[in-house]
């Protein structure tokens, strides 16, 4: 009797260890992002839009009768953690896709891991290039790219009389980000003929930028174009740079710390009219768009801007592909065909539209999976009163552009 139960239960034991993943009770999505650290703010803004789509999803009876489920696993915006959590995700949690990231360094990291074990990789923010130029068949990104941040910035000085830069100043910081939005920004300058009269790249997290704006005061740049990944560099960049004096027609920053919420809290009045060109967060003048920002704002008490947006579209595209993937059983098997249901996605997220595809972006990257949409996902924004507000294309404005800056005495 006693050889009998020990039998059954070791049956019983290997069944159970033979379940696959989609026959768990939920279809599990990984997410490594900073939950902790610096950049822990960053981390709690996409768990809040995580959080939505999947109450809105599951609510709704999930996807084949499951619940979506995302895992978060905090990389504290360490790049080798990053690495580390991705493989604990894959392996250990099996999940069937993964999202997140958070900045452009550690997404190489995670876009490097999940091509190597096969698993589909949606980027919801991070924006380096290079993350979908290294032909990276598992990974899809819906936001633009680096390069593209630049558009609506460029556009902007191309189409409005007057605006184009006499010069201009660019500081950024020494990141796969920065760099790669610098650059961007740069190479069009040059094609207008427009003088770089600085070229500065800096320490992530530098306490001091006065010795940098001395230098940049000194060429009196027409316009100072900044990129900082970070927020504090964001409001100390700014900050010193107008306490110093430096007089441009317009302070412009590109993402990054430049669009989040503690620009206007921490700068005050100095933040009004700064500019962000950056991804955008869906057209505020579209029905779904304004109920979108309606509902987040009742549940959280502040209004989402670009990473909201892009974690909330990030898990519906995954159940999207997930309702459309022909899942089998074998975990292998469920990840192929979830890339597969993600080369074939077209649809239109509050975001935008959606359609992954190769493509040359600016600078003659050859992209693969990459959102064909992301040029037309580009935006520049202004501080105004403490909110940062659309101002061009004038298709999603959401107020008049100020330019040049009255508040900077020249």
């Amino acid at each position: 009797m006693r050889k009998s139960l020990i039998l059954v239960m070791a049956v019983l034991f290997l069944t159970l260890m033979a379940i696959p993943s989609f026959a768990q009770d939920t279809l599990k999505i990984g997410a490594p992002q900073p939950m902790t650290g610096p950049d822990a703010p960053f981390g709690s803004k996409f768990q809040k839009a995580y959080n939505l789509a999947l109450e809105e999803i599951n609510a709704k009876g999930g996807v084949k009768g499951k619940k979506i489920e995302v895992i978060i696993e905090d990389h504290q915006a360490k790049n080798p953690l990053a690495a580390t959590v991705t493989e604990k995700l894959i392996t250990q949690y099996k999940v069937l896709a993964l999202t997140g990231g958070r900045a452009s360094g550690q997404a190489v990291e995670i876009a490097s891991v999940a091509h190597r074990l096969k698993t589909p990789y949606l980027v919801d923010h991070p924006s380096a290039d290079i993350i979908t130029s290294k032909g990276f068949e598992w990974v899809f990104r819906n936001n633009p790219t680096g390069s593209i941040y630049p558009q609506a910035f460029n556009k902007f000085i191309s189409e409005i009389p007057g605006a184009m830069p006499k010069s201009a100043s660019v500081v950024y910081d020494n990141t796969v980000f920065g760099k790669t939005i610098a650059n961007s920004a740069m190479v069009f300058l040059k094609s207008k003929n427009v003088p770089i009269v600085n070229d500065e790249a800096y320490p992530v997290n530098t306490l001091d930028f006065k010795p940098l704006m001395t230098k940049v005061k000194a060429q009196n740049p027409d316009f100072l174009l900044m990129v900082a990944v970070s927020t504090t560099d964001a409001i100390l960049l700014t900050r010193q740079a107008k306490e110093m004096g430096v007089a441009p027609r317009a302070f412009v920053g590109f993402g990054g710390g430049f669009g989040v919420a503690d620009i206007a809290t921490e700068l005050g009045p100095l933040s009004e009219n700064l500019f962000s060109s950056a991804a955008w967060s869906g057209n505020p003048n579209d029905p779904a768009t304004k109920a979108f920002y309606k509902k987040f704002f009742e549940k959280y008490n502040f209004y989402p801007k670009e990473h909201e947006v892009e974690g909330y579209a990030a898990i519906y595209i995954l159940a999207d592909a997930l309702k459309r993937a022909k899942l089998t059983g074998k975990l292998e098997e469920n990840r192929e065909a979830i890339r597969q249901a993600l080369l074939k996605t077209d649809m239109v997220t509050v975001f935008g539209k959606v359609k992954f595809g190769n493509y040359k972006g600016p600078l003659g990257d050859q992209y693969t999976n990459q959102n064909i949409y992301s040029p037309d996902h580009s935006v520049l924004a202004q501080w105004r009163g403490g909110k940062l507000l659309n101002v061009y294309p004038k298709s999603n404005a959401e107020i008049d552009v100020v330019f040049p800056d009255p508040t900077v005495k020249r």
